[in-house]
């Protein structure tokens, strides 16, 4: 992807996403640690906000798409697993065995595999 300069409110808005992704990951880690450390008593208000952001990422992506034209789009369209993965823990949401299943072996590698390509795509336009 060819590296062009962003205005400043590009730049403010693709280092909040690019903020957003560490945030979530950040979530995800507390998530599954509670599955083992039951003193991690906020995982489903944590994973509530999860939802929340993902939503939000999703959106973002469009305004992404705009910005980067056709740069980082096939990187975004990758969000598609990550939203399906999302769909089936919603699914599955009061099962607890399935919900951690999820999580471990879909949703969180998703989430994880296609923030990391993000990542990389972003930070040198963010990065001072």
């Amino acid at each position: 992807m060819e590296r062009r300069q962003l205005t400043e409110e590009q730049f403010d808005f693709v280092k909040q996403y690019v903020d957003l992704l560490g945030t979530i990951e950040e979530g995800f880690v507390y998530i599954i640690r509670s599955f083992e450390d039951y003193s991690h008593t906020e995982s489903d208000r944590m994973l509530a906000d999860i939802f929340s952001a993902l939503y939000q990422a999703g959106q973002a992506n469009d305004t992404l798409q705009r910005i980067f034209q056709a740069g980082l789009q096939e990187t975004i369209q990758q969000f598609r697993n990550v939203a399906e993965q999302a769909l089936e823990l919603e699914a599955s949401f009061t099962d607890l065995k399935r919900r951690e299943q999820i999580i471990i072996e879909g949703l969180y590698p998703a989430f994880h595999n296609w923030a990391r390509e993000m990542q990389r795509m972003l930070l040198p336009y963010v990065s001072i």
